[in-house]
């Protein structure tokens, strides 16, 4: 229990971080570059993900859940990481070539700006890329202290890196600055590629089936699911429009990532618990991340969709005044999709990524037919509902599976419990917004919602008192002084 605390702990600080810098980063981009560049930096970050997922061949989500298989004190190099990351360096080569091939027949046709765009997002992708596979060794290993370092580093330049790039470069600058953002990680991954002789036997199939599936499942997500709206709503409208959505997806975005970082530990902590067919266990720890992530995550979706009507044109600029109502449905359902990456990790913690990618395509498919069907009519806001009707699906569709075939207890108790809390949050910065505007407004509602979160957590008795101790005494041990990281 206290392992688990110690590593959600490290990586919520990491994950609060992240986001801290990735919001300061959209409220440059749309301030300096407007709602077009804006929009041009979206498409940028959307691709660096989607050529990701489709290149990485799944050596990343592979090195996360068997890393440890063969390392020991007396070896301490993975044979299987050297073999994963040879494979990684191959696919990942040929998209960037593909990438660079288009930039340069853009051109060749007299395209100079959007051949910039292109080549420049040949270097966000591969420092994107090569840093997920940091990730992956550092958090398979159980090296999250240093994961977080590395993410430290990183957002500590970026807004600078993007101020300075969007400044003298525009959108081809900024999307430079986000490009360093995950430099310190990719570089970090060299700790992890030693020159160690190689065994010279094939991947165990149970992990090539393990990688295949998360792969096919990524792209397919990544290509069909996941941002599409972007891609939809610029074919039949504008990129001012792609602009305006984009800073919904960039406010839940950040909350996904949040997300992300407070369960990075739960592949290899599930998939421990699994190989040792602790059973018990993880049941407790799944119920326990679900609560806690609940816990984190409800406030800043239902409370950041009280306070969106005020900040985003505050912060954004007045011109981002259309993208109000698309963020506060997409903030709202925004938890939906972080408990959904719970049970999507479970499942695949068992061993059961095959049974995911069959869910991943049946939602996928029902997405695209509802955008393609909504879009076209009702634009930005038809997306919001369509993504805010999706996240609920998909969590509906993982939570009855893990219910049905894995028996996990899903904390319905409990979320309900962190749902009621977040609205009564939300409610009173309503109310102060409504008494008080601007800068001063924002910052005492904020204020505000957080002591009535709180105060609702202890009325509800959301969280067991054999939990809150433990909890008290990790954050205590990380904020002392001159403790090694």
């Amino acid at each position: 229990m206290a392992s688990m605390l110690r590593m959600s702990v490290v990586n919520t600080s990491a994950g609060m971080l992240s986001m801290l810098a990735g919001f300061i980063c959209s409220i440059i981009v749309a301030r300096v570059l407007g709602v077009e560049g804006t929009g041009l930096v979206a498409y940028a970050l959307w691709f660096m993900t989607v050529a990701t997922i489709v290149s990485d061949n799944g050596m990343p989500q592979a090195a996360l859940r068997f890393i440890n298989r063969d390392v020991t004190d007396t070896a301490p190099f993975s044979v299987l990481f050297q073999k994963l990351f040879r494979r990684f360096v191959v696919t990942t080569s040929l998209m960037a070539v593909g990438i660079l091939g288009y930039s340069l027949w853009l051109a060749s046709q007299g395209n100079l700006n959007g051949s910039h765009v292109w080549l420049v997002t040949v270097f966000l992708f591969l420092s994107y890329a090569y840093s997920t596979m940091g990730i992956g060794a550092a958090q398979g290993l159980g090296q999250f202290d240093r994961a977080a370092q590395m993410t430290f580093i990183g957002c500590l330049v970026q807004p600078f890196c993007v101020l300075a790039g969007a400044l003298i470069l525009g959108p081809v600058g900024a999307i430079i600055g986000h490009a360093i953002r995950h430099l310190p990680q990719a570089l970090d991954l060299r700790r992890y590629v030693k020159r160690i002789p190689s065994d010279n036997q094939p991947i165990a199939d149970d992990i090539r089936r393990y990688a295949r599936n998360n792969w096919f499942s990524g792209s397919v997500l990544a290509l069909f699911g996941a941002r599409i709206e972007l891609a939809i709503i610029g074919f039949f409208f504008s990129i001012s429009q792609v602009g305006y959505y984009s800073i919904g997806l960039t406010m839940t975005g950040m909350v996904a990532q949040l997300s992300l970082f407070i369960v990075a530990f739960v592949v290899p902590q599930f998939g421990a618990l699994h190989d040792q067919a602790d059973d018990v266990a993880f049941a407790d720890a799944f119920e326990k991340t679900i609560r806690w992530l609940s816990i984190i995550i409800a406030p800043i979706a239902i409370g950041g969709a009280s306070i969106a009507p005020e900040l985003i044109p505050l912060v954004f600029g007045s011109d981002f005044g259309p993208a109000v109502m698309p963020a506060i449905i997409l903030l709202v359902f925004s938890i939906t999709h972080a408990l959904a990456s719970v049970i999507s990790r479970a499942i695949l913690a068992k061993n059961r990524s095959a049974d995911e990618l069959r869910m991943t395509l049946v939602w996928c498919g029902i997405t695209i037919v509802s955008l393609l069907l909504v879009v076209p009519s009702y634009g930005q806001i038809g997306a919001a509902w369509v993504r805010a009707g999706a996240n609920l699906l998909l969590l509906l569709i993982l939570g009855g599976y893990c219910i049905r075939i894995l028996k996990l207890r899903f904390p319905l108790f409990a979320l309900i419990k962190c749902t009621l809390a977040a609205s009564l949050c939300a409610a009173a910065a309503i109310y102060v917004l409504s008494a008080i505007s601007g800068a001063i407004g924002l910052l005492l509602a904020v204020s505000a919602a957080a002591l009535v979160y709180l105060a609702a957590l202890l009325m509800f008795q959301t969280i067991p008192k054999s939990e809150i101790a433990p909890l008290v005494d990790e954050v205590k041990s990380r904020l002392k002084p001159n403790k090694p990281v």
